[in-house]
Formats: structure tokens, sequence, C-alpha cells
């Protein structure tokens, strides 16, 4: 070893002494934070949950409701448990009695994708809480990769034309560092952080392509403006969402445009928060590990991690903190 290099030994017996085997808080309790969401969405979205539990009709009533399913999911993506296997265990091992009535771990990943447009609706009712009336809205996309660049040829993941609505494919993002096999998330949110609208492509689609998308029938954008990057330059979309949905598209100018006008500071820093939001979905809820292997699948956990998050909005937001600092919004 070099003169400079310093090596601590430390005795293990302080970590004997200090165990954590017994929880003190609530922060990472299963069974208080999933009692927190299966209350709030029970109180606050009525409508997609009758007296029953029960979005959907069955003939047999189920052992678990909609409701709890629902609340399951979204528990396990708020303590960041990104495998259902490893769900179960924990369930099995230190929470035996809260779940009398488990069902087979397959049996809830198929209803939980069965219940994908649920929790969509949930998150619009819970972000719609959050949203003012004049509040500015930003666009942006972000890479997922769906397996390694060198499994390109032998992986099927998300490739199945038979099984899978959205195929995966080969797309390039400077930030990754080259080409990668999987989707795009192309996401709007408010100036505040707020999911408004999520959207999933193919690693080659071109930005531009979500604003095709946008019509008429979008009128939870109208009367808005939207920030954008400069991969949104486009006059002819810009034009018709104006006339359709009076939606006014802003992005900042190429340097070598005849038209370029300068682009508000203020508008600067409102499109920083889709970054954060970026990061705190990397960071926190971990949107880029992906172990499903059909779009179903791979849209059920996006769509579910982003109900985590506005669930921890809506949260902070329902208890008088900052909605953004979610890292340790259920603590309380």
């Amino acid at each position: 070893m070099g003169k400079n290099k310093v090596v601590h030994l430390i005795n293990n017996q302080y970590f004997r002494i200090y165990s954590t085997k017994f929880k003190t808080t609530g922060m990472h309790d299963l069974k208080a934070i999933y009692k927190k969401i299966y209350t709030t969405l029970m109180e606050e979205v009525p409508e997609c949950f009758p007296e029953n539990g029960n979005h959907r009709k069955y003939p047999n009533l189920p052992k678990m409701n909609d409701l709890s399913i629902v609340s399951l999911a979204m528990t396990a993506e708020c303590l960041e448990i990104t495998s259902e296997n490893l769900l179960w265990f924990k369930i099995n091992k230190d929470y035996p009695d809260l779940f009398p009535n488990l069902i087979h771990r397959a049996s809830f990943n198929r209803r939980r994708k069965n219940l994908c447009e649920l929790i969509a609706r949930c998150i619009a009712a819970l972000g719609n809480k959050l949203i003012s009336e004049d509040e500015v809205f930003t666009i942006d996309t972000f890479p997922v990769p769906v397996c390694r660049i060198a499994r390109e040829r032998q992986s099927k993941a998300c490739q199945r034309p038979e099984w899978d609505e959205v195929l995966a494919n080969k797309g390039y993002n400077k930030i990754m560092g080259g080409y990668f096999i999987g989707y795009k998330i192309h996401m709007i949110t408010t100036a505040s952080g707020v999911n408004v609208d999520l959207y999933i492509t193919p690693a080659s689609t071109h930005d531009v392509k979500f604003l095709a998308e946008l019509d008429e029938g979008d009128r939870h954008l109208a009367d808005r403006i939207l920030l954008g990057d400069r991969a949104y330059i486009s006059e002819a979309h810009q034009l018709r969402l104006w006339d359709d949905l009076n939606l006014r598209l802003e992005v900042p100018y190429r340097k070598n445009q005849k038209d370029r006008c300068v682009y508000p500071i203020s508008y600067r820093k409102s499109r920083k928060s889709i970054e954060v939001v970026f990061s705190q979905y990397c960071d926190e809820y971990r949107i880029k590990h992906n172990y499903a292997k059909r779009f179903r699948g791979f849209e059920a956990r996006i769509v579910t991690k982003v109900a985590a998050k506005t669930f921890k909005q809506f949260w902070n937001y329902k208890n008088g903190n900052p909605i953004n600092k979610t890292k340790h919004a259920l603590a309380a």
C-alpha cells in the first residue's frame, strides 16, 4: 500500500449492539404504508372503487378485491421493491397477518396488468387535486432499456409481435452513452413535477411523435403553455395544437433560425423541474430496472411507479409539506 493510504479496522461488535432488526418508525413499514394508500384511495377516488372495492365485475368474488391489488402494487413501489418474488417473501415472513387472503403471485401480476387503466385513472384523480389552473406544463422524454445492448440479437424481451402491442427496438441516447434496446417514456408534467400525461413508444421514435398523438380529445391540456426542448421544434405541430386545443408550445430556437427570438429565463427555470422528476424516477423508483418480458407487464410497472410518486406528492400536499420531497414522504 502507498504511504497515504490508511486502513480503518472496525470492530463488528457495534453492529451487534445497535441492531436494526426492530423498526421504530413507519417509514419503511409495509403495513403502515399499505393502510395509508388503501384508505386514501378509498376516500379520494370513490368513483373508481365501489363499496366492495372491485372495479371490474367478477362471476365469483376474488379473495383480494381490486382496491387491495392496486394498493399493494403501489406500496411495493413506495418501498422500492421491484421484484414480486421479494415482495411475496417479505409479506409471508414479516406480515403474514396483514393479508390472510393473499392470492398467488401469478394471479396478482395478471390482475395488476388488467387494472392498468384503473391505476391510470387513480393517477389522474389524485394529480388533478395538485394542479392549479394557471400552471405551466413541461414535456420531455427519457429512455428505459429492457435488455443490454450486448444481448441485442438473442433477447426477445418485449419484441414479439404476436404478444407485444408496442415493440421495443434499438435507439440512441447521448446521456446513456450510446445505443440501447427498449422504450422511450414521453411525459408531460406541471412545473411543480406532477404527472399530467404519459406515452410509451419504441426507442427509435422521435420526440415529436408524442405531439402527433395529441388531438382534440386531450382537453386536460387545453389553454395551457407547454414547454419543450429543441427536439420538439415543429411549426406544423405548433399551429395544429394551437388550433385544436389552444395549447401554446414554447421551444428554444436554434441559433441559425431566421425568426429566432430570446427564450425567457422563466421558461428555462420551469423546464428544469422535469429533469428533477426524471432523476427521482431513476433513483427513488428505479424506473430503469426492468424485469418484464412482455409489453403489458412493462406498461403496468411504469404506470404503477408513476402512481406511487403521485400518491407521495398528494400525501405531502395533504400534510402541508413540499410535494416533491417524496423520499421520506410516508415517514409521518
